[in-house]
């Protein structure tokens, strides 16, 4: 018998960090609600109503039926509100909008126009229904590109000095939810989660990192080069002041980025306002590193080629996720090996992605 406790509004929940933390929430004994109107998530091609095949394999695995899905754009607010009035939600979790960073300066109007409504969008129909719990799925790129001597980055540190609409538009919600917080203190308690890079798969091999078009980051390019989809690695620029010359970034399991938000339902009750947390390892990894790892999951030498630096990357960033680990009883616990095992298992049992029968 499956009996569900709180209510857990998920949007943009069919994505990659979305459904893998879906399937913690119905581990948890949560019940969820899943809005995406599937725009960077595959969906079943023979009948839309049906769930999308992220969805469907967490069902599969965590063998829970508390689970509901709308397809929908948040950005359309009369049928958020239809959502609201059909389920009782107790909490938000707002993973929606576009992430493609280099899209991202192609279409900023696109950009602005979406991320920063639907999450307004969100809050206007939270505060009407009288909904306090929100956790905003915010990202390291607003740290900018930080002093070296600063690192690890911690949460107080500088943020603003965004390169992209992409990170612009997380700052701006991020400003947003502050003022909110502060204008009705005793009334919202709001979460935001800065990721650092998720990387990996379920361990199950059912659930990974799909994405439509070309992959931006750099595990799903090595498992492409891994199973011949890709020629080749571009590795862009070996000159940084790093000790192997490639650019260092905080890689973290996406099962561990998914069990923090579990640990953050539990700690919403004795919040109050805004709270914000570093979600990463702690431990910078350069490419060549990355690289190796992948080799030894996959058996196989990646071919590679150096490039030009791309505008606006730095040579290291990495995090000091202690804030999360003291208020949250949170931190990560998943080995590098552990990161490219697992993604590699996905695209062993699944090479077509989700476009294979569910």
């Amino acid at each position: 018998m499956n009996v569900c406790r709180k209510t857990i509004l998920v949007a943009g929940g069919a994505g990659y960090i979305g459904s893998h933390t879906v399937v913690e929430l119905l581990n948890a004994g949560y019940r969820v609600v899943v809005i995406d109107n599937l725009s960077n998530a595959q969906q079943n091609p023979e009948d839309d109503d049906d769930l999308p095949p992220s969805l469907v394999r967490a069902k599969k695995i965590t063998g829970k039926e508390c689970l509901h899905f709308v397809k929908e754009n948040i950005c359309d607010i009369e049928k958020l509100n239809v959502v609201f009035d059909t389920y009782n939600i107790d909490a938000v979790f707002d993973f929606s909008g576009r992430k493609a960073v280099g899209e991202s300066t192609v279409l900023p109007m696109l950009y602005y126009k979406y991320n920063i409504n639907g999450t307004m969008n969100l809050l206007k129909c939270m505060r009407q229904h009288e909904v306090r719990d929100f956790l905003f799925s915010s990202s390291c790129t607003v740290y900018g590109a930080p002093d070296q001597e600063s690192l690890p980055i911690k949460e107080e540190d500088s943020s603003g000095c965004c390169h992209c609409p992409y990170a612009k538009c997380k700052y701006f919600i991020e400003c947003l939810l502050d003022d909110l917080a502060k204008g009705e203190p005793d009334y919202w308690r709001i979460m935001v989660m800065r990721y650092f890079n998720p990387v990996g798969a379920h361990e199950s091999g059912l659930m990974g990192e799909d994405p439509k078009g070309d992959p931006l980051n750099l595990l799903p390019k090595l498992a492409q080069v891994a199973t011949g989809k890709r020629a080749i690695l571009d590795v862009y620029g070996e000159d940084y002041d790093t000790e192997d010359g490639s650019p260092i970034r905080d890689y973290v399991h996406v099962m561990d980025v998914a069990e923090a938000h579990v640990k953050a339902v539990k700690h919403f009750q004795s919040t109050s306002g805004i709270e914000i947390y570093n979600i990463g390892s702690g431990r910078g990894k350069s490419t060549w590193e990355m690289v190796k790892a992948f080799e030894a999951a996959c058996g196989k030498p990646i071919q590679f080629r150096v490039c030009q630096r791309r505008p606006g990357d730095v040579p290291a960033i990495y995090c000091d996720p202690s804030k999360a680990e003291r208020q949250l009883g949170w931190k990560a616990e998943r080995s590098l090996q552990e990161m490219c095992e697992d993604l590699w298992r996905f695209y062993v049992l699944n090479p077509n992605g989700y476009e294979e029968s569910n």
